[in-house]
């Protein structure tokens, strides 16, 4: 960097012709007076007879050589500036003033430029202070810059005549009604209570977050590392890295960008063909082939889609004797008698059994068959004489230690606040500590435990648990009973071989795998446990084996009992679970089964693109005949195809997509989605509910089912953007830029956005989207969509954006208060103060209205009258204080699906700082996410 030697920049002859002309032509003054300051002045001595000037300009009197001479003495600053030899000289260089306002302006403009090298310094030594936060730093580097550039000569005096004739115009205006003091927000009714949207307002739209798309507290969804976690547990742990469903309609890992408590709401269980279920609000969307769909939308008998594979494993990594042990306790033991029990008939299992429980040390297994034909039963007790031998070695490694750190017994039992005997017991190994006091004694003798008792204190305890029943009591799975056992989280977050072989035995107990005498493959597993069934159910989701849940009644003892079962019937499920998990003790059924399978030509009548797909096909073949698009297809039938009479299979859909050259046919053809269908909608009562936001995508797979989680105040945003042509910059921390101009896209278009997002639009919506493109590329409409953003970033966007306009600004619009980021360094209540402050100043700075929209509380919900109070608002002290206007967003057909008010938003002005406040009633177009004034209007949404 080179920095320069030379003199500031001056002009020293301007400075020179301005005060000469001051001093020569009595009406100089007048015409400088506001274009000009004293500190615009480089030389010091031209400061002061410029405000020797400037005084006597003020108080009426003239300014010509004699007066400002005396004004000088008056103030004792003759002498400091030159005496009378300096006026003199003034005088004697300036011919005439007829260009002083010229002057001016060449001093203005060198004063200017040694203010920016002046605030350049300040920048310098802003960038050493270390001990501030560079936000601040950065905001205060910008505001001094910003200020230069606000820094134009003022208009000064102007004739009344002139002033009389615009406000006639002005008022001519107002009494046609063809203009607001405001600017115009595009809804009459509104417009007509606020005079418009008013500039250097702070406006706040409120409405409830989401509109009510929640989840029931206990949906569990799956994490990067395979653990299942409720949606509860994410929201208060406020991290996750989960599933998320592409564009493309392939599954990937996402992030939410914010955590959603939405209170206490009625919920539904939806529950589909293949035994899921999942609890969520009526307002919440559902994937289907025609788009995102809201559950009040849907019925039974609409598919929706589900994960058909999820390809996530963990890395968890525990012996393989204990993956087995485990999957035959739970899926043929006892968890809940004095010591752990297997049964089984099969001598194979048993024999496995035993194999790898004796893994574990300390450990008897006696075996019970007392009655006849009884099966044989294996109980797990602790072995007593490897008991007393494991408790010598503990007795004679502990005199050992106690020997070698030269310790006494009593300062040992001192220490760990026992009797001495029991230090003499411990070393004859009459006796042992208990587990707490057993840790300290490691402690204390600074050795590990394994220095001790290699094999765990259950090993040296006589009335211990043996070490088996301690494991599954850490694993969180003793004591549970038959129809209550479930698999522990372990379990889920193990790497892919790991799980394949806890699969593999778990199958060995309660599963089969057979052929029918027609070569029909049954593959499948039963239990009286629902929740271990849906465990086992999601667990094999993951090596792409599409199983279905069903309840049965089956004899047991002669009385009915109730069990859960998982039928696999897709041949290519089964071929799926024969090359990667398998059945211990069946390998002659599998290899059978294997044989019929590679015998038959796959078929299936589940894994179905829905019958609505071939609208879309429809759409994408045009003018061509279906027999000519099948033949050229290579479809065997392609006279006829079943046209919108059979659902398609995935193979036949992605020959029909690559003749069409259709890449979103094609994608759906190999997707990562299978269509359920939905058999019941059942109210659940009211629940805690909650929600996630997914960045872009902005859906999540919870219970092995996809699950979707702005449109007034993007209304007001487009009209003053498509009427007023101003600029209009909007800060969307939710919704991604992408998202935002297909919602203004559908609006402008009068097309349903589902429609558009899903490609499936006839060839007459082309020409309305053409002229909506067209009318919207014309709009000043600028984008931000940061997830994260501050007010200092916002605000220096906003002024880059008003310096390079040149002009008016039409408005700030942001999406939404609450996910703004404050300081940090305070609670959220101050950091939002501080927050809705700097955006009051913004809007003063710009003198234009930022709009911020804001959730309301759910303490709305709790009320019998759902209309949004003033109190609803969250953090509602620091957003009433600051904001002129507060408008609430109410619809009374989403609380009462029958009201007559369906299809109506109300707008409830709830403070209007400078007018009155009430209610406007407006038009809401859900398909198309916009507001209409209530009769024929054209305007924009």
């Amino acid at each position: 960097m080179v920095i320069s030697q030379a003199l500031p920049p001056q002009n020293i002859e301007a400075e020179e012709s301005i005060l000469g002309g001051i001093l020569l032509d009595p009406e100089a003054m007048g015409r400088v007076v506001d274009l000009i300051s004293p500190e615009a002045f480089y030389v010091q001595s031209h400061k002061e007879i410029y405000q020797a000037a400037l005084r006597l300009y003020g108080q009426g009197e003239p300014t010509d050589f004699l007066t400002v001479k005396s004004t000088l003495e008056d103030y004792n600053l003759l002498e400091q500036v030159g005496g009378l030899n300096k006026l003199t000289q003034l005088l004697d260089r300036t011919v005439s003033a007829v260009n002083i306002d010229r002057y001016a302006a060449l001093v203005m403009d060198k004063y200017l430029r040694r203010q920016l090298i002046s605030a350049g310094h300040e920048i310098v030594d802003l960038g050493f202070e270390t001990s501030q936060q560079l936000e601040i730093v950065l905001d205060e580097s910008e505001k001094k810059i910003f200020a230069l550039t606000q820094k134009r000569p003022q208009e000064g005096l102007i004739p009344l005549s002139d002033t009389i004739i615009k406000t006639f115009n002005e008022l001519e205006k107002l009494h046609e009604q063809t203009t607001l003091p405001g600017i115009e927000s595009g809804f009459y009714d509104l417009d007509a209570i606020t005079g418009g949207l008013q500039r250097s307002d702070l406006i706040i739209i409120a409405g409830r977050p989401s509109m009510g798309k929640c989840l029931a507290t206990n949906s569990e969804i799956i994490l990067a590392d395979g653990s299942l976690a409720t949606i509860s547990d994410i929201y208060h742990n406020r991290q996750a890295k989960l599933l998320t469903l592409k564009n493309n309609f392939k599954f990937s890992l996402t992030e939410p960008s914010h955590f959603i408590d939405d209170g206490i709401k009625p919920v539904f269980r939806v529950t589909t063909k293949l035994g899921r279920y999942i609890e969520t609000t009526l307002t919440h969307p559902y994937l289907t082939i025609e788009g995102w769909q809201k559950l009040s939308q849907l019925k039974p008998g609409n598919k929706i889609a589900i994960p058909r594979k999820i390809n996530i494993f963990g890395t968890q990594k525990i012996p393989d004797y204990k993956v087995k042990v485990l999957a035959y306790l739970i899926g043929a033991g006892c968890l809940t008698k004095k010591s752990p029990l297997f049964t089984n008939k099969n001598p194979l299992l048993q024999k496995d059994f035993i194999k790898y429980v004796e893994n574990f040390k300390g450990i008897k297994i006696i075996k019970d068959d007392s009655r006849e034909r009884r099966t044989s039963s294996f109980y797990i007790s602790g072995d007593l004489d490897l008991i007393r031998n494991n408790r010598q070695k503990f007795a004679d490694s502990l005199k050992k230690i106690i020997k070698s750190q030269n310790l006494s017994n009593q300062k040992l039992a001192d220490i760990l606040k026992v009797s001495v005997s029991s230090i003499y017991n411990w070393q004859k190994g009459i006796c042992v500590p208990n587990e707490t006091t057993f840790y300290n004694l490691c402690e204390i003798l600074k050795v590990d435990s394994h220095e001790l008792d290699p094999y765990g204190i259950a090993s040296i305890r006589n009335n211990g648990k043996n070490s088996l029943t301690i494991w599954l009591e850490e694993l969180g799975i003793w004591g549970q009973t038959s129809r209550h056992k479930t698999i522990p989280s372990i379990v889920f977050t193990l790497k892919r071989s790991l799980l394949a072989l806890f699969l593999n035995r778990l199958f060995a107990t309660d599963g089969w795998i057979s052929v029918l005498k027609s070569s029909q493959v049954k593959l499948g597993y039963a239990t009286v446990s629902e929740k271990l069934a849906r465990q086992i159910q999601h667990l094999l989701l993951r090596f792409s084996v599409i199983a279905k849940l069903k309840k049965r009644s089956v004899k047991y003892k002669n009385n009915p009992r109730q069990i859960w079962q998982l039928d696999i019937s897709d041949s290519q499920s089964i071929k799926s679970f024969i090359e990667e998990i398998g059945i211990f003790g069946k390998e002659k059924a599998i290899d059978l089964a294997k044989e019929s399978l590679n015998n038959k030509r796959y078929q299936t009548n589940c894994d179905l693109i829905p019958i609505e797909i071939w609208k879309q096909i429809a759409l994408a073949k045009g003018d061509e005949s279906w027999s000519s698009l099948g033949k050229r297809a290579g479809i065997k039938s392609y006279s006829n195809l079943h046209v919108g009479q059979r659902a398609l299979s995935r193979n036949r859909l992605f020959k029909l997509a690559l003749a069409l050259y259709d890449l979103s046919l094609q994608q759906l053809a190999t997707s990562d989605i299978y269509w359920d269908e939905i058999i019941s909608i059942e109210y659940m009562g009211e629940q805690q509910v909650y929600d996630l936001t997914i960045p872009k995508t902005h859906n999540f797979v919870a219970n092995d089912i996809c699950v979707h989680n702005t449109a007034f105040g993007l209304g007001v945003a487009a009209n003053i953007a498509k009427k007023e042509n101003l600029p209009v910059a909007m800060f969307s921390l939710e919704m991604s830029k992408e998202q935002l101009s297909m919602r203004l896209l559908a609006a402008e278009a009068g097309i349903e956005s589902n429609r558009l997002r899903s490609g499936r639009f006839v060839q007459n919506d082309y020409d309305k989207i053409s002229i909506a493109i067209g009318t919207l590329s014309s709009l000043p409409i600028y984008i931000d969509d940061a997830a994260n953003i501050t007010v200092t970033q916002i605000r220096s966007q906003v002024r880059r954006l008003l310096a390079e306009k040149k002009g008016e600004f039409g408005l700030v619009l942001i999406d939404y208060l609450q996910l703004m980021e404050g300081a940090g360094s305070e609670n959220r209540v101050q950091e939002l103060s501080k927050i809705t402050r700097s955006l009051k100043g913004l809007a003063r700075e710009i003198k234009a209205p930022v709009i911020a929209l804001s959730q309301l509380s759910r303490a709305v919900e709790s009320r019998n009258n759902k209309r949004p109070m003033m109190s609803d608002l969250r953090e509602s002290g620091a957003i009433e204080q600051d904001a002129d206007l507060i408008m609430m967003l109410y619809r009374d057909e989403y609380y009462n699906p029958d009201t007559v008010d369906r299809g109506v938003a109300e707008i409830i002005l709830t403070k209007h700082r400078n007018g009155p406040t009430g209610t406007v009633k407006l038009i809401f177009q859900p398909e198309l996410t916009k507001f209409l004034n209530m009769q024929n209007s054209s305007n924009y949404s």
